[in-house]
């Protein structure tokens, strides 16, 4: 919970944990994968259909 300290502070805990905790990091993250992953899906797909 955010009121007890587990004596780590949060400069010291991985960046996965960093964004996990931090609501906005991970919806920032979610939209920047699925954006990314439809664009690069996208031109898969392009480059697919213009190769014959």
């Amino acid at each position: 919970m955010r009121g007890e300290t587990t004596g780590e502070s949060d400069a010291d805990a991985p960046w996965p944990q960093q964004l996990l905790d931090s609501e906005w990091l991970l919806a920032l993250a979610a939209i920047l994968f699925f954006t990314l992953s439809y664009i690069v899906l996208g031109l898969i797909d392009l480059l697919a259909v213009a190769g014959g």
